[in-house]
């Protein structure tokens, strides 16, 4: 495949020698992985040939990071409802690629695809910012998330990086208890999740489950949720920043800054098309290094962030994010005093309705919730839509919520330019309303 042994090459020279650059370097690299990406996406992509054309714009005009912001935003409403060959470059063929399907923060669903070794890459990098945080090849790792994998890589075997997922779909007391016969030196998880656990834990809990390492991601992070599971855990907790899209975007540092990772993502934080200075709030905007068979250049994420200081006080050299304002994932208490994760209810649903653009679920009363749905192009009629929502989302909950749906022709986001796909109004009920 021609471009390939470039693709390789550029990767494995970011992996091998990233951490160790200077800001200059780190800078070169960017620039130079930049370019290559948008002749191979002006080349190979019709999305990216067709935005570019109508801008004006050839590959050459791209030569720097200040060129970057001549090339225009792309939206995941813009990437949702195009054909995997519009998307995906030539010479890859789709059906071949590591397909992740999201649920998304933003409530719109997209299929994110890369090639075999792109994802190893990515895991790498992700890796290797585990390591500087004290993670051991011979540490014991537990995930509490939506999805599970069975696969035991060949490297675990040999008891080398350990990694079993529990999912977060079960009750607390089973979750609890897989984690204390795991016994985990590292803890990933959401937030939300996490602290429902803690509150959930018993005495024997904490003696048995003590990580020295608790990492989050996929939500935001407040700080009353870092205090429930420092607390529950007795571990440092540490914040990262990802999404399907880039893999890891950004991670949590000593002195409280996210350092977004250099090597693999050019970020930026923008208001109205324009740069913000730091200490100001914007959307992430990101292009993504390593992703040529689906590039992603100047994606917007939806998610509202606070831009950064250029010089970290931890030596650190590249970009920084202040905070992460836009996520949040809650349970929903129901009658009896349970709850559930939202994502219970959002898999089986994304399943059952592909032709989904926009979800929102609230939570209206302990036993109701209301869903608004916007729908895709050729999606089926609107009451055979109306209907299959309402008979998953209840199915899903077991006959403990009833569901109310409408149809909406696109969710607007809130004051905070934030996107919410779930929310309850059910505060201070129960064992979900974690704020």
């Amino acid at each position: 495949m021609m471009g390939w042994p470039l693709v390789r090459s550029g990767a494995l020279h970011g992996l091998l020698f990233g951490t160790g650059w200077s800001e200059e370097e780190l800078r070169a690299y960017q620039e130079r992985r930049l370019c290559e990406l948008v002749r191979h996406a002006w080349e190979r992509v019709p999305w990216y040939r067709r935005l570019f054309e109508r801008e004006g714009l050839e590959p050459g005009d791209i030569r720097s990071f200040d060129d970057l912001r001549r090339i225009p935003f792309t939206s995941r409403s813009d990437l949702q409802s195009l054909r995997p060959e519009e998307v995906v470059a030539r010479g890859y063929r789709p059906e071949k690629l590591v397909a992740h399907a999201t649920s998304g923060s933003s409530g719109a669903p997209l299929i994110v695809r890369r090639t075999p070794f792109e994802d190893r890459v990515l895991q790498a990098f992700r890796l290797q910012v585990l390591f500087r945080l004290g993670v051991r090849w011979r540490d014991r790792r537990a995930a509490v998330v939506s999805e599970t994998a069975s696969r035991v890589a060949i490297w675990e075997r040999a008891g080398l990086l350990r990694y079993r997922e529990v999912s977060c779909l079960l009750t607390s007391e089973e979750i609890l208890t897989r984690l204390r016969g795991l016994r985990p030196d590292v803890v990933r998880g959401y937030p939300g999740t996490l602290a429902w656990l803690a509150t959930e834990m018993s005495e024997q809990d904490r003696a048995s489950i003590r990580p020295r390492l608790v990492t989050t991601d996929s939500e935001t992070l407040t700080g009353d949720l870092r205090g429930r599971i420092r607390e529950a855990f007795g571990a440092r907790v540490v914040d990262f920043y990802d999404s399907n899209e880039f893999n890891m975007i950004a991670w949590e540092c000593s002195a409280g800054m996210y350092h977004l990772s250099g090597p693999t993502v050019l970020g930026e934080v923008v208001h109205n098309g324009r740069a913000v200075a730091p200490g100001e709030t914007g959307e992430f905007v990101g292009t993504a290094l390593h992703s040529w068979a689906m590039p992603f250049l100047r994606y917007r994420q939806s998610d509202m962030v606070v831009a950064g200081p250029e010089n970290c006080s931890c030596g650190l050299p590249g970009a920084t994010l202040r905070s992460i304002e836009g996520r949040m994932g809650e349970r929903f208490p129901l009658p009896g005093g349970k709850s559930i994760h939202p994502y219970a209810l959002i898999e089986p649903l994304m399943r059952a309705a592909p032709w989904l653009r926009q979800y929102q679920m609230v939570q209206e009363g302990v036993d109701r919730l209301r869903i608004r749905v916007a729908r895709m192009p050729g999606a089926p009629a609107v009451p055979e839509c109306l209907a299959l929502v309402k008979r998953v989302v209840e199915q899903s909950a077991e006959g403990r919520l009833r569901v109310e749906t409408e149809l909406v022709e696109r969710i607007e986001p809130e004051a905070s330019g934030k996107f919410r796909p779930w929310r309850s109004l059910m505060a201070g009920v129960g064992a979900g309303a974690i704020r």
